[in-house]
């Protein structure tokens, strides 16, 4: 198994156990607030564990090309200028992603810098810390799948 594959499953574990835990909680909270209890810091950390499950899925979608994308044109233009368009919309896909890991680093920053707690002793700036990391992470995807098409990542 290649160092790419042991990545994508860990990728994919982390995406499962995140999303089951997810629900778990969430359903446990529910039920605590029924019974007229609750935990107070639930809440934010169920925000917290939705930001970083849409993230680390914006991951999973990038790497098996499921990711959203805007590309009509480039698929019409492909037919006249074969790769080019393409690689023009990945390489616009990786300074997007770029210039958004760039601005949510700041904003971690300053979060840091803030020392507020996001729940229980969890502070702010970590919670927010899958901003960047996988902002830098998809504009990777991108470049490498722009510089290099024949050894994209494949779906599924």
């Amino acid at each position: 198994m290649s160092l790419r594959q042991r990545l994508h499953r860990i990728e994919d574990l982390v995406l499962a156990v995140m999303g089951i835990g997810l629900l778990l909680l969430a359903g446990l909270q529910v039920c605590l607030r029924a019974l007229g209890g609750g935990v107070e810091w639930f809440d934010p950390l169920l925000r917290t564990m939705t930001l970083w499950l849409a993230m680390l899925g914006a991951l999973v979608a990038t790497r098996e090309g499921r990711h959203l994308h805007i590309d009509l044109l480039a698929r019409r233009l492909a037919e006249r200028f074969g790769a080019w368009p393409g690689r023009l919309v990945l390489l616009f896909s990786t300074a997007v992603c770029v210039v958004l890991a760039q601005a949510s680093y700041e904003l971690v920053k300053l979060e840091y810098e803030g020392g507020a707690a996001a729940f229980a002793a969890v502070p702010n700036w970590l919670a927010m810390a899958i901003l960047p990391l996988a902002f830098a992470w998809m504009a990777l995807r991108f470049a490498l799948q722009m510089i290099w098409p024949a050894t994209a990542e494949p779906h599924a």
